[in-house]
């Protein structure tokens, strides 16, 4: 089971520790309210097509290597509806999310054994160690707000989900 520290997670910024924000990484473009995949590999897919759609400088299949390597080491499915799909590969430029929400849920071999609803994907690359990991954390840490994964999945626009993360982000929930 993946665990984290509890206190906040922070990034050098030109020599001064700041608190990353996942919204910094996102916008409502990166965010599909409605995945269509109903497996673990078509959810991958579609995260990754999502990804270089969004990012004009992405190669979908070197990114998509990447993250079907890092899966058969482990599943990134966490607990509560939640994967973090992930990988480092020289196929970004800097860390890269992008967020899916599936309503009905897809068997992403989770801890918890049940569906996954929603997807975090983040590729960063290989140059960089800490930015990816500090986002896993960050996202750990917002999911276990109440309520907040409820809002996600209620959202019916891209820009509801930024919202409801900011405002997590920023103390209000």
């Amino acid at each position: 089971m993946i665990k984290f520290s509890a206190s906040p997670v922070r990034v050098m910024h030109h020599g001064r520790r700041i608190e990353m924000k996942i919204t910094d990484y996102i916008g409502p473009e990166h965010i599909k309210l409605d995945l269509e995949g109903t497996s673990k590999s078509e959810v991958i897919e579609e995260l990754v097509e999502h990804m270089a759609e969004v990012c004009s400088n992405c190669d979908a299949d070197t990114i998509l290597e990447a993250v079907e390597s890092r899966e058969r080491d482990g599943s990134t499915g966490l607990e509560k509806g939640v994967a973090i799909p992930h990988a480092k590969c020289d196929a970004v430029d800097k860390l890269r999310i992008v967020v899916g929400i599936s309503k009905e849920g897809v068997d992403f071999e989770a801890q918890d054994g049940k569906p996954s609803h929603l997807f975090f994907m983040m590729i960063a690359p290989t140059t960089e160690s800490g930015p990816h990991v500090q986002a896993i954390a960050k996202i750990v840490k917002m999911i276990k707000v109440p309520g907040f994964r409820e809002k996600l999945l209620k959202a019916d626009r891209p820009e509801k989900i930024i919202e409801a993360m900011e405002r997590v982000e920023n103390g209000e929930e």
